[in-house]
């Protein structure tokens, strides 16, 4: 995609020793070599000092820190995938004022961004924005692990028991925030409401029939674990409550991403997208999300301090 919009890409960093020095090309699957190189040292990479980093490699702050934190004294901006990211404000306070800090000193910016920019903040703070009145905002999402790799799935407990899910679900304060909270924290900032309380539930979801991950390359027994569902609520100052069910699984065959959204109040109003590519919508609105990220005042930015998400022809 990037290729696509005319990016000039100058190097990558990649985590396995197999692929260090290898074309970028080839990696990607172009059909000729792209004439770049990958790099296992990150700052061999960053010596290259490129405009922009897009990094893809992790969902929460305690692995992203360090890795935006090189690219920040590095001089570069950072557009990331990472879900805390998105709005860690409330959830790491400390480091993220750090990284504010740092990226206003060094004049670049950090913006992390996705499919939970679009569907489930831009969307429904437009759709709030149609009511008169609101009590609540009600949303139910799903993904599809297999599209996201090993990584994630190893994160959604895949291939798991339910007793040792009851066992990691349930040691409560090493888990990292949820997706749904930092969006849903995301959704608060869009639409001025200032927050009071965030809670968490989580339901394990289980094959009840065999069911093979992609991701893993083996089949999901009856009866493991193909993935979980948190439920997140927001209670907010001005007495609306937002809520989030947020299910990432394995899917059977059949299943297509979704994502349903009603704002209940004076109107109740709904949105409902079924059959979602929501792999392509991430990095599509990360895409995005550039030329309004270089255009920004240098800092920590989050995606209520931007213009509106909209298509753009070019990076900028």
């Amino acid at each position: 995609m990037l290729l696509k919009r005319e990016a000039t890409i100058v190097g990558a960093i990649v985590a396995s020793d197999s692929k260090d020095g290898k074309d970028v090309g080839d990696l990607i699957g172009l059909p000729q070599p792209l004439g770049v190189r990958a790099y296992t040292d990150a700052d061999e990479a960053l010596a290259l000092k490129p405009d922009l980093v897009v990094m893809s490699i992790a969902s929460y702050m305690d692995d992203m820190y360090e890795p935006l934190r090189r690219c920040i004294f590095a001089g570069s901006n950072v557009i990331s995938l990472s879900e805390e990211l998105l709005y860690s404000w409330h959830t790491d306070s400390k480091r993220t004022a750090e990284l504010d800090t740092f990226a206003k000193e060094q004049g670049v910016r950090v913006l992390c961004t996705g499919h939970q920019d679009g569907y489930w903040i831009s969307l429904v703070s437009v759709l709030m924005g149609t009511a008169f009145s609101i009590d609540a905002v009600h949303g139910r999402c799903s993904w599809n692990v297999d599209d996201f790799g090993a990584e994630l799935a190893h994160d959604q407990q895949v291939g798991t028991t339910p007793e040792e899910f009851a066992a990691w679900s349930g040691a409560a304060s090493n888990r990292p925030p949820t997706f749904g909270r930092t969006s849903l924290h995301a959704l608060a900032a869009m639409a001025g409401l200032e927050i009071k309380d965030s809670t968490t539930t989580t339901r394990a979801d289980v094959a009840a029939t065999p069911v093979f991950c992609r991701a893993l390359d083996r089949e999901i027994p009856t009866g493991q674990v193909i993935g979980f569902t948190d439920i997140d609520e927001v209670t907010t100052t001005q007495g609306i409550t937002l809520h989030l069910e947020m299910t990432g699984k394995v899917y059977a065959v059949g299943e297509t991403d979704s994502n349903h959204w009603e704002v209940r109040g004076e109107p109740t109003v709904r949105i409902h997208s079924d059959d979602l590519a929501t792999h392509y919508t991430t990095c599509g609105t990360l895409l995005n999300r550039i030329p309004q990220l270089l255009a920004a005042g240098p800092g920590y930015l989050t995606i209520d301090q931007l213009p509106q998400l909209r298509h753009q022809k070019t990076l900028g």
